[in-house]
């Protein structure tokens, strides 16, 4: 049996290099491959996508923002290679997209152009507006006397105005990209007819939350009104009325506003009185008219000097004149009756019959008076007697006076009274002794009828040196019903003494009584106040004792 050769062959020069370089090779491949590699990492640095972003020639980078295969998107990033889908969005832009191939060393688009947006804004405004303004970023625009107007504008926030006369309102309206943005202005506007039933009244028509409105006089029609509640406030001669009223749209709203007033008619006899109310308040003289008041009962009182005042109370009616007439009575009229009523139940003729020509001549005609005239003309007979007691205080006073050396070197006064003679001198009497400046009453005595005499001294004494004297002479007498007549004089002296010596061991004190009065003395300044001091205080003892002020 044959045996097989299993020796090793001799190894070729073939092999023997395959053998060599097979190491050799592999390690050259591995570096082809990793110079391949770094090739590839140094290129992707530079794989980057780069752009501006403008519109309307205004760089707005900062305001877009951009996406990468629906990223987000910086520029200068870096990107795979392939193909891409670039996007970019600003608010006021139309958005930007395209799609690329990317290879090594990136994408440059440089410039990109954005288009602005652009929408539709619809104005309406019914009725027409006097002002419409449309104001925004980009674009601005005023209307007057419009209905409205449709414009292709940027897209964006716009600020809507609308002024009526008497109404205004804002909008904000946002417009949309290519759609259309509507704004309406529907005002509800009506018309105010105010009127007042007098004429001369004025208004006020504010709102309810006290805004004026309008004002002015009356009547009016007001146009171009809002529809909403007002509230009226119509005057008329310090009088008003407040309506309170819903504004209807579209038609003219009648609002009458009526003053239910009346007049009175005061009339008097004699003409001239002062009319007044209660509270004092003067209207005018008499015939007078006294219009715009409420229909209800008013009162007003009359008054003329020389006559009683009057209140009158008179009904008044809305729209009406009612008229009154007083005659009025005389003062010296009602003194004059009531004076001859007394003397009438005194008997006192004479008496009755001054007052009742008194009266007579206050109220010629007057049927009362000639009534009791009447009466006594039958009963009077001695017409002296009247006129002996008109003339008695005069008689008197000057008796009196001639009484008194020097009497008539004073001043003379008079004051009347229609107190009663007797209550006048008595009343005289007491003051004169009371003090400040009492006088000493050295004689005080009727002379009927009513008439009465009374002397009063002051001394101041200086001893040995003298003094002064005062003296007053007073007359009270009834010269008439209602009628006292007062009459004094006041008579200053300076007392001097002097010593008359008769023999040697026997002397008398004579007392000298000086008149102060410029035909005797020198009168100095003491000398006329001590004239002026003493009339003064009588006059005033005088003036207390019939009530004068």
């Amino acid at each position: 049996m044959a045996t097989q050769d299993t020796s090793p062959q001799p190894e070729g020069r073939t092999g023997y290099w395959r053998r060599v370089l097979r190491p050799l090779l592999w390690w050259l491949l591995l570096v082809l491959v990793l110079f391949g590699i770094h090739q590839h990492q140094l290129a992707m640095e530079r794989t980057r996508i780069n752009f501006s972003v403008f519109m309307q020639d205004k760089d707005v980078v900062a305001y877009t923002s951009g996406k990468l295969d629906g990223q987000p998107l910086t520029i200068g990033q870096k990107i795979s290679l392939g193909s891409h889908t670039l996007t970019l969005i600003n608010s006021k832009a139309e958005p930007f997209t395209t799609n690329f191939f990317c290879w090594y060393g990136g994408r440059d688009f440089g410039q990109v152009n954005l288009k602005r947006s652009m929408g539709g804004l619809n104005v309406t405004a019914n009725p027409a507006a006097p002002i419409i303004t449309i104001t925004g970023p980009e674009f601005s625009l005023t209307l007057t006397n419009s209905t409205g107007t449709n414009l292709t504008v940027p897209t964006d926030t716009y600020e809507i105005h609308a002024e009526y006369l008497r109404w205004d309102q804002n909008r904000n309206i946002s417009v949309p990209d290519r759609q259309t943005a509507y704004c309406g202005f529907l005002p509800r506007f009506g018309v105010l007819q105010l009127t007042c039933n007098h004429d001369g009244a004025t208004y006020r028509l504010q709102l309810d939350n006290g805004q004026v409105v309008a004002s002015g006089n009356l009547p009016v029609s007001i146009t171009n009104l809002p529809s909403e509640r007002y509230q009226a406030i119509v005057t008329y001669h310090n009088r008003w009325i407040q309506r309170s009223l819903l504004l209807k749209e579209g038609v003219t709203n009648d609002v009458p506003i009526e003053f239910n007033l009346g007049t009175a008619r005061l009339e008097s006899e004699p003409d001239g009185a002062t009319v007044e109310t209660l509270e004092g308040g003067y209207l005018g003289q008499t015939p007078l008219d006294v219009a715009d008041l409420l229909p209800q009962p008013a009162s007003f009182r009359l008054s003329k000097p020389g006559y009683e005042s009057a209140t009158v109370t008179l009904g008044i009616v809305a729209d009406q004149t009612t008229t009154y007439r007083t005659n009025l009575v005389s003062l010296n009229y009602r003194n004059a009756m009531q004076s001859a009523r007394q003397a009438l139940a005194a008997t006192n003729y004479l008496a009755t019959a001054q007052a009742i020509d008194e009266a007579l001549a206050a109220k010629p005609g007057d049927t009362d008076a000639l009534a009791i005239k009447s009466l006594i003309d039958e009963q009077v007979k001695d017409e002296r007697q009247l006129e002996e007691q008109l003339k008695r205080p005069r008689k008197v006073f000057d008796t009196l006076c001639d009484d008194y050396q020097n009497a008539d070197l004073f001043q003379e006064y008079v004051v009347k009274t229609p107190m009663p003679a007797q209550a006048v001198s008595t009343a005289i009497v007491k003051l004169l002794q009371t003090y400040p400046h009492a006088f000493t009453i050295k004689n005080s005595w009727a002379a009927p009828p009513d008439t009465y005499e009374t002397v009063a001294e002051q001394s101041f004494t200086l001893g040995i040196l003298g003094g002064n004297e005062r003296i007053c002479l007073i007359v009270v007498g009834q010269t008439k019903p209602g009628e006292t007549q007062i009459l004094f004089r006041v008579l200053e002296y300076e007392v001097q003494h002097e010593l008359q010596v008769s023999g040697l061991l026997d002397g008398q004190d004579v007392k000298k009584m000086i008149p102060l009065n410029s035909g005797r003395v020198e009168m100095t300044e003491i000398r006329e106040a001590r004239l002026r001091d003493g009339v003064q205080m009588v006059l005033e003892k005088i003036k207390s004792a019939v009530g004068e002020p």
